[in-house]
């Protein structure tokens, strides 16, 4: 049986605002492969956090971390991602460059941490910087203290593979030069 409540309600209906411009995208990862990108000076979140392409001290002091900024490109289209690479300085020099290709032989049949960890740190960041080197066709700039400066990377094209973490969402783990992975 209906009670007054439930007449009221009824007398008195009105259409709620359209809410239609205020739903959020279903979003979600994209499919793990190899998308085409570029890198951007930066980008805004929605929620108005930005990130740029840039060289900065690490949080301990004893590193660098270089960001950068990517436009990830699918067939219909495009997120913003971005991607850090931590590095000493140190790293670049001819000695460390050669003991660390020493260290790559010494260590050729080792599956999983070497026994010399801080050897093994320096040669997983130059393999990810030789990596995005050749990517990008081009060597990298770096100032008086040997900082590197990607902002001499803005505008560059590369194919990135992309995973999904643990959280779900994706992360770029592989670069190629542009036009040679990305829809194949």
């Amino acid at each position: 049986m209906p009670t007054i409540n439930d007449m009221a309600n009824e007398l008195h209906t009105e259409d709620v605002p359209s809410l239609e411009e205020f739903a959020t995208e279903p979003g979600g990862a994209w499919p793990n492969g190899w998308y085409t990108a570029e890198i951007i000076e930066g980008y805004a979140t929605q929620r108005g956090k930005v990130f740029a392409t840039e060289d900065t001290l690490s949080q301990k002091g004893d590193s660098r971390n270089m960001r950068l900024c990517f436009r990830v490109n699918n067939a219909s289209s495009s997120r913003t991602m971005q991607e850090n690479f931590n590095y000493r300085a140190s790293d670049f020099t001819p000695e460390r460059l050669s003991f660390i290709k020493q260290a790559r032989e010494e260590y050729k049949n080792v599956k999983g941490r070497w026994s010399d960890p801080d050897a093994q740190r320096s040669s997983l960041a130059i393999a990810t910087l030789g990596q995005l080197q050749k990517a990008v066709g081009q060597g990298f700039k770096r100032n008086s203290e040997g900082n590197l400066l990607p902002a001499a990377l803005v505008g560059k094209k590369v194919d990135v593979r992309l995973s999904t973490d643990d959280k779900g969402y994706n992360v770029i783990n592989a670069f190629a030069p542009a036009g040679t992975k990305a829809g194949r």
